[in-house]
């Protein structure tokens, strides 16, 4: 994949961005204390409830993703692309929604502390314990 270059036009547009993944990372820590807490239909209904939402937050991202990917390939064709996490647009899209990168670009245009990487580590961090008390612990 070719190297892809984040910035943002000024701090305003680093802000907005910064606003739009902190609603997908709230619906998603949201969502997952539900899911976590949940079993049954309740947990069926919550899970498509919160796959939905983060959809439609993710939304925002997707001019961003275009401006930054104007030409959307698959590299190698299509099972080559599959191995490797979709097209290029795919996988700059996700470096958009919980990337470091791009995270790390905007808020130096913003000139805004790095506590935000604090709480992106923290989401990875409550992802991974919840897919333990989801899928590991009922194993045990």
């Amino acid at each position: 994949m070719d190297e892809i270059e984040y910035s943002f036009s000024d701090a305003q547009d680093a802000r907005a961005y910064l606003r739009e993944v902190a609603r997908l990372w709230a619906a998603w820590a949201v969502g997952l204390a539900v899911i976590s807490l949940s079993h049954g239909v309740v947990l069926v209904v919550a899970s498509i409830s919160v796959l939905v939402a983060l959809i439609i937050l993710a939304r925002p991202l997707l001019p961003r993703t275009e401006a930054l990917v104007p030409v959307n390939k698959r590299e190698g064709g299509a099972a080559r692309a599959a191995l490797r996490g979709g097209t290029t647009r795919d996988r700059v899209l996700r470096n958009l929604a919980y990337g470091d990168e791009p995270m790390r670009a905007a808020l130096a245009k913003a000139g805004l502390s790095s506590r935000w990487l604090a709480a992106r580590h923290s989401i990875v961090g409550a992802t991974v314990i919840a897919f333990v008390l989801v899928v590991v612990s009922p194993l045990l």
